[in-house]
């Protein structure tokens, strides 16, 4: 039997803690829980999970914010920032949060697994109906968004019977 905390807290711990630890940022819920972030603006990446159920989790930010994360994880400057920086940065968010959003939920020492984050180019795909959505910021206001995707992943957040 699967034990866990409510979907929504483990995602947001895991987003705090990556961040506060890996960055110094502090994350919190986004004023407008409408905001979109704009196409143009837009870097994400996404991971499958395989098991013990099979979802997807996906990370949005804005590329200034990836930028801000890029350069105070390798202590550089905004113009010394690759893009291949940038985009190992993203992956590693992305495979940091999805781990610890997956202890948070499962019953202790649980194994699962994960596969590697793969680039997302554009837009973000379309959601399903079932899945879940936070709407977060740092204390620059600068948004970023995640998704979990997939029945089996979503129903974890239900309560065992």
């Amino acid at each position: 039997m699967i034990e866990h905390k409510p979907l929504y807290q483990a995602m947001q711990q895991a987003v705090s803690q990556t961040l506060e630890n890996m960055a110094f940022m502090e994350v919190m819920e986004h004023f407008d829980p409408d905001y979109e972030i704009p196409a143009e603006q837009l870097a994400w990446t996404s991971l499958l999970i395989s098991d013990p159920v099979q979802g997807e989790v996906r990370l949005a930010m804005t590329k200034t914010l990836l930028e801000k994360l890029t350069a105070a994880i390798f202590a550089l400057e905004p113009e010394e920032i690759s893009q291949a920086q940038m985009d190992d940065i993203l992956h590693e968010l992305l495979n940091t949060i999805a781990g610890l959003f997956m202890t948070n939920l499962l019953a202790d020492n649980q194994t699962f697994q994960l596969g590697l984050p793969e680039a997302g180019e554009g837009e973000l795909p379309e959601l399903e109906e079932s899945a879940v959505v936070w709407k977060l910021m740092t204390a620059d206001e600068d948004p970023l968004q995640l998704f979990a995707v997939g029945v089996p992943l979503v129903a974890l957040n239900k309560p065992a019977e």
